[in-house]
């Protein structure tokens, strides 16, 4: 869970940088103090309704996937690429 979770902080602040932020802007925008924004990438932790307003902060939004592996091998462009052991 602790991996997840690190991911979607970490892809929230990409797209925040990609549109010139830093993490305290994305905290701002969010309605958050940027110390939260920082203790949750440290102890990778963070409630459901922070992280929706992180997203939103970015124009991005948390949405639930069905985690087949097809589809992730679709979604990463993985699809024609052989499993090797």
């Amino acid at each position: 869970m602790q991996d997840v979770l690190s991911v979607l902080i970490e892809q929230i602040i990409i797209e925040g940088k990609k549109q010139g932020l830093e993490q305290k802007d994305i905290a701002h925008r969010s309605g958050i103090p940027p110390e939260t924004l920082s203790r949750a990438k440290k102890a990778q932790d963070i409630q459901l309704s922070t992280l929706i307003r992180l997203a939103g902060a970015v124009g991005l939004r948390v949405a639930l996937v069905p985690g087949h592996p097809v589809l992730e091998k679709i979604l990463s462009g993985d699809v024609f690429s052989e499993d090797r052991p």
